[in-house]
């Protein structure tokens, strides 16, 4: 192999180790690593006192979506309440993808 062969081949190698951030994960598996992460309690509490359609939509969302996308606003609201950063919720997607 010549040295640029070799080097694309590491380059290739560290990109595959890195795990890729899911759209979306079941909602069973967010909701379970949430409760890991200890971050369940307050998600509910935000929900709870969310008011009006929005908070019914969020309630509802919770509680009966099958799946929960990476893009959806009330991820985007969660992380904001629980002050986290786009990579934390991304590492929760990805223990959530990572749970059988």
């Amino acid at each position: 192999m010549t040295p640029e062969e070799l080097a694309q081949r590491e380059l290739d190698i560290a990109a595959a180790a890195v795990p890729r951030v899911p759209e979306s994960v079941p909602m069973l598996n967010a909701r379970l690593a949430l409760i890991g992460a200890g971050h369940m309690a307050a998600v509910k509490a935000y929900v709870d006192a969310a008011p009006g359609v929005e908070g019914d939509q969020a309630r509802t969302y919770l509680e009966y979506a099958q799946n929960v996308r990476r893009d959806h606003w009330l991820v985007e609201g969660i992380r904001q309440v629980l002050e986290l950063t786009p990579t934390d919720i991304d590492a929760l997607f990805i223990t959530a993808a990572s749970i059988d």
